[in-house]
């Protein structure tokens, strides 16, 4: 496993649309391309952290009632004339208060612990091992939502060929002949 940066990969095979989160494309492992190899991106550790910080966020919200909750009872217990029952829904009023904000600072500890634009992948092969790489498979699809206009893009596979004879496919490379060029360029290869 090794830690990646957004700005050294080229992503091979993204999802085109957000239908396609419904479909089993999902389970294609994410292949990405960097200076020193083909690497499969681990969907699982982002898919994790994003969940968490969308959970932390939800969570800040009904704090964020909860603490209102309380102000509107520390505000309604002033007009109570007894005595005893306004200790108890001044004592109530501050628990909410106090909680609420508790929460919030444990919540926001979490989650800058969290990091969603984290990358992890594994190497898949090295371009040193790279005898050669041929698109095969390409086709049309459509990757918009709009039943009157619908875009089309270029979808094909890659076929890698290592020089100890592996075969290696990378499905659904979108585009696959250019981005085959620009990761060619990019990391200055030759096979």
């Amino acid at each position: 496993m090794r830690e990646l940066s957004y700005n050294e990969i080229v992503v091979l095979n993204p999802l085109q649309t957000k239908y396609q989160l419904l479909t089993p494309r999902v389970l294609i492992p994410l292949y990405a391309a960097i200076n020193d190899g083909i690497y499969t991106l681990n969907r699982a550790e982002r898919t994790k952290n994003f969940v968490g910080v969308l959970g932390i966020a939800v969570g800040v919200l009904v704090l964020l009632f909860v603490i209102l909750f309380g102000i509107f009872g520390l505000l309604l217990t002033l007009s109570v004339s007894f005595f005893i029952y306004k200790m108890i829904g001044l004592s109530l009023s501050l628990v909410f208060i106090a909680g609420g904000i508790f929460g919030i600072i444990k919540l926001v500890k979490v989650g800058k612990r969290l990091n969603v634009n984290r990358l992890e992948g594994d190497l898949v092969v090295p371009w040193s091992e790279v005898k050669t790489i041929s698109v095969v498979n390409i086709r049309q699809e459509v990757v918009s939502s709009s039943f009157i206009s619908p875009d089309f893009k270029e979808i094909g596979d890659w076929h890698v060929i290592t020089v100890d004879g592996r075969d290696i496919t990378i499905p659904n490379v979108d585009d696959p002949i250019n981005k085959l060029n620009y990761v060619k360029a990019k990391f200055n290869l030759r096979f």
